[in-house]
């Protein structure tokens, strides 16, 4: 039967923790076991000496993390590392030393040691093994979130690049990616593209107007922006625009998504509709009166 008073710590359930334990004496191993059973780990170890054992345990064993003596007579624990790292082993790896300088001690994890804990201090060890989990746990986690976004943006591209709509990716002032239907119509080669802004197409007078209407800026939450506007080619070729403007982020950073579609034609095709009106006007209002009303009659006389 439990004991109800028994403390809670060692009701809960123990954390798992697989060890490769490279240490050859055997008193320090035995205190180094015992200090890691009180701390709520169920342990599974395996006690090896040579560089030899080493490598056939890592080899055939998965372990959650390495603990190694500095000194090991003939080799060091960072021969043990030097290990582990020629056979791409990826383990959190701690040092236990008697002593250890502190210009040593930095070097040493300079080289990827997660933490050292001295011998007489072996109540630091159970500590130091949950940060060195975490730590490689957030790595792995970065890691998986980078491949993500990098799986992401090669989708983004390769759809990105079989529209025939403009598309501009930018950060901060920086334009990060530019499609190919962006360099056809801008006339600029992606190289070139990718050092300007989008707003460096547009003139100047254009260019103000545009910082004026964004001045309370957008953020992620803010739908997308839509808004006609003038850019020149690499030629001068003026070439209007309907533009719409989205905001997201990357890597915890505001990117801007810009698409760009090509009017030109249609405002060309108004502006002459608009002329031919306008010109018809100005003829009629160039007639004098006695001619419109001659002319009026010789209609009025034909029907």
């Amino acid at each position: 039967m439990t004991n109800e008073r028994e403390p809670k710590a060692n009701l809960a359930p123990k954390f798992p923790l697989s060890v490769l334990l490279v240490e050859d004496n055997p008193a320090d191993a035995e205190l180094c076991l015992e200090f890691l059973s009180k701390a709520q780990f169920d342990i599974q170890f395996d006690l090896v000496t040579t560089a030899e054992q080493v490598i056939a345990q890592i080899r055939t064993t998965n372990y959650d993390i390495v603990l190694a003596d500095y000194n090991l007579g003939s080799w060091t624990g960072m021969d043990v590392l030097n290990l582990l790292t020629k056979e791409n082993c990826d383990l959190p790896f701690i040092l236990l030393t008697a002593a250890l300088g502190d210009q040593t001690a930095v070097e040493c994890l300079k080289h990827g040691v997660s933490d050292y804990v001295l011998k007489d201090r072996m109540d630091r060890l159970p500590v130091a093994i949950y940060r060195a989990l975490e730590q490689r746990a957030a790595r792995k986690e970065r890691e998986r979130s980078k491949r993500s976004l990098m799986a992401s943006e090669r989708k983004f591209r390769t759809l990105a690049d079989a529209i025939p709509t403009a598309v501009f990716l930018e950060q901060g002032t920086r334009c990060i990616y530019a499609n190919r239907a962006a360099a056809i119509l801008t006339g600029y080669s992606r190289e070139e593209l990718l050092a300007k802004s989008f707003s460096q197409l547009m003139p100047e007078d254009l260019r103000k107007g545009l910082a004026e209407r964004f001045n309370g800026g957008l953020d992620a939450d803010t739908p997308a922006a839509s808004y006609e506007t003038r850019i020149l080619t690499k030629e001068g070729e003026p070439r209007w625009l309907n533009v719409t403007v989205g905001v997201f982020q990357i890597d915890g950073r505001l990117a801007a998504l810009i698409s760009a579609v090509d009017v030109t034609g249609q405002r060309g095709a108004e502006k002459k509709v608009l002329t031919e009106d306008d010109l018809a006007s100005e003829r009629l209002r160039r007639i004098p009166s006695r001619d419109i009303h001659f002319t009026h009659l010789v209609q009025a006389n034909t029907l």
